[in-house]
Formats: structure tokens, sequence, C-alpha cells
């Protein structure tokens, strides 16, 4: 009995080692199966990540890129909503870009247009600003939302990229002229600070996140009245940021919907030079600052009639809406 028990004991001893290699060899090729599978997964996820990289970098050229990085981090909904904030609002435009136009070659003036755009927008968005459009040769910006610094900051962050970009726009007209370009772009620039209506505008099928209201258009009428290569600010702004730059201070004047008198200043370069005392503005204008007041209050009572009819069809259109 004990041979037979042995005898058994040994057969069942084999059979299991035996079925113990088979599961091995099993477990083994299903191990390699599954490292197969997961490397081929790995990579169909590394390929549609970079895909959807480049989808996003590509998205982020047509919306400000706050907004992109609020919308793919899920911090920010893409429906309709707007609410009531203070900002400080930039405009500025080529003076003469028709005429300026014409004497350039379509790829000339493609050239030196973009090398502007994208020259002034790396300021803008180095000191913040949320790029809300480009309209023909204007650009509009503004300070405060979706991020903000405060009141303060975002105005004097403001100020200092016009004057950035005033600077940078010198240098950049001297390049030109090496290249042939003999009377290259000058620039106007405006700015104001106010409450103004921002967020998504439009309807289910396609927003646009933007700002409106009388105090945007305080800025692009400011934009309109300065001189090329000047920066006219508000009351409002310069009260923010008058411990910084160094202005001259012109006449109040009435815009036409507006129910309040705008005093205005023109930005003359900022505040660094010892022996300045806080609040100085150079005041008694010279005969050539005061023909540039009347010309300023003729611009703005020219192109307000057309910027208060534009306004009122805007909120019509959004009540519709």
């Amino acid at each position: 009995m004990s041979l037979i028990l042995v005898v058994r004991t040994k057969l069942i001893q084999e059979k299991l080692n035996k079925n113990i290699s088979e599961q091995a060899v099993i477990a083994e090729r299903q191990q390699k199966v599954l490292e197969e599978t997961v490397k081929d997964k790995t990579s169909e996820l590394v390929q549609k990540s970079n895909s959807l990289e480049k989808i996003s970098n590509k998205l982020a050229k047509y919306i400000p890129p706050q907004i992109h990085n609020a919308l793919f981090s899920g911090e920010y909904d893409a429906e309709i909503a707007t609410r009531r904030k203070k900002l400080t609002v930039f405009f500025s435009d080529i003076k003469e870009f028709t005429s300026t136009s014409e004497n350039l070659q379509p790829e000339d003036l493609t050239k030196y247009l973009n090398e502007y755009f994208s020259e002034m927008t790396d300021i803008a968005i180095r000191r913040g600003a949320t790029i809300d459009k480009y309209i023909g040769d204007a650009m509009m910006v503004f300070f405060g939302d979706p991020e903000t610094q405060g009141e303060k900051k975002d105005a004097k962050a403001c100020v200092d990229m016009a004057l950035e970009m005033q600077e940078r726009l010198t240098q950049l007209q001297q390049k030109w002229k090496k290249s042939g370009f003999s009377e290259p772009f000058q620039v106007r620039m405006g700015i104001n600070t106010g409450y103004c209506n921002v967020g998504n505008f439009g309807s289910d099928q396609r927003l646009t996140y933007t700002i409106i209201g009388g105090e945007v258009n305080i800025a692009a009428r400011l934009e309109k009245a300065a001189n090329p290569g000047g920066i006219l600010i508000s009351y409002e702004t310069y009260a923010h940021v008058q411990e910084n730059i160094i202005v001259k201070e012109l006449d109040s004047i009435k815009m036409k919907g507006i129910s309040r008198d705008i005093k205005v200043f023109s930005v003359v370069e900022k505040r660094n030079a010892v022996g300045i005392k806080k609040n100085e503005i150079k005041s008694q204008p010279s005969k050539q600052e005061l023909s540039e007041i009347e010309r300023i209050k003729k611009d703005i009572g020219r192109i307000d009639n057309n910027l208060y009819e534009l306004n009122k069809n805007m909120e019509k259109l959004l009540k519709k809406l």
C-alpha cells in the first residue's frame, strides 16, 4: 500500500508541476500581450495628446491666452454671461493707414503690419493685458479681466504698456526706414478707466469674449483725438498713475452720450527723474499745445455722433440677442 501511495503521490506531483509549467508559459505569453497592448495604447494616447496640444496651440491664437488657459483648466464656462467691472481700456491705430498702405506692395504691407502687431502684442501680453481684438490697423486691449492685480496696478500696467509700445515703435521705425519703408507707421493711443460690461456676448452657436459700454467709447475717442505718436488718457486713469508719469493737462471735453466732462491728459514720459514732485503736471501750454487742444476738441466733436450711434445700435442688437 505504501508503494502504491508513493507512486500516486509522484504522479500527482508530476501532473501539478506540468500544470504549473504550462500556466507559467501561458502567463508569460499573456504578460507579453499585455505589455504590447499597454505600449500601443500609451503610444496612441501620446499621439492624441500631441494632437490635442497642437489644436490647443492653434486655438490659443484666436482667443485671449487667459481665457484659453481657463477653458482648458475647467475654470471658465463657454456660456452667455457678463458682469460689470472696472477695467482700464486701451485703443491704438495707425495714422492714415489707408494712404500709407497704397504706397506699399501687398507683400511688404503684410510683412510690416504683422511685425508691428506681433511686437505690440508681445508687449501687451507680457504686461498682463487681455487682447480683445484687431480691427484692421487698430488694436483693442484691456486690463482687469479675467485676471486682475487691482484697479491701480491694472491702470499702471496699461500706461506702462503704452509707453513701452511707443519706445519699441520708434525702434521699428528706424529699422523700417533702413529697409526702404520711407514713411513708417505712426500710431495714436488712448486709455480710459471705468466700469464696463465684460464677458461672453453672442448666441448659443457662437460667443465672443469682449467688453462694451460708454467707458470703452471714451478710450476709443481719446485714441482718435491723439496726435500721431501720442498717448491721451482720461482723469480716471491719471488718478491711478499720477505718481508714475509726467503729463500735460488739456482742457476738459464734452462727449455726446457721456454725462460728465472728460478731463484729458497727454502722457509725456515716465516719472523717473530726481527732484520731480508727485502730482506734477506740466501746465500753461504753449501756442502749439493750445492748437493741439483745439484740434482735439474738433476731432472728438466730429467722431462723437458716429460712435454714439454705433453704441446705441450695439445695445439694441444685444437686447435682441
